[in-house]
């Protein structure tokens, strides 16, 4: 049955693993950001909150993973509003840096994450995540 499992992951595709990468990414940006009010809006009340891309992960996937890129949006601006990212770039100056903000902008340098990169992502990030909620569960 083990032997099936393993199979049956070895078959699935590298969207696959950009996704579950994805998705463990964004788990730790929402809880790294939970006391935080949205980056665009400034809304402390969402009934979902995203972990929302300034540069999207179409127009920069080498950025996809990198957390000065994602910070906690509320659903009505990373959606309904496109990232809202005139306010979006404004508070994200005063979060990490006009430097920092300024790297993001003009890294153009593309990259094809691969399978490998993408399973390495996951497991840190799930990682983080787990000692992150242990730091915040001692410091209670």
């Amino acid at each position: 049955k083990d032997k099936l499992k393993i199979r049956k992951l070895a078959l699935k595709p590298r969207s696959y693993w950009i996704k579950q990468a994805q998705q463990a990414v964004n788990a730790f940006i929402r809880e790294r950001d939970r006391d935080l009010p949205c980056i665009s809006c400034g809304t402390l009340t969402s009934a979902q909150w995203d972990a929302g891309h300034y540069r999207t992960t179409a127009a920069a996937p080498q950025l996809r993973f990198d957390e000065r890129n994602i910070h906690k949006q509320c659903v009505v601006c990373n959606q309904h509003k496109s990232g809202n990212l005139v306010p979006y770039r404004v508070e994200l100056i005063s979060r990490i840096g006009q430097e920092a903000v300024d790297e993001i902008e003009s890294n153009h340098n593309r990259h094809r994450w691969t399978v490998e990169e993408c399973k390495a992502i996951k497991a840190e990030y799930q990682q983080k995540l787990k000692d992150l909620r242990n730091s915040r569960s001692e410091a209670a």
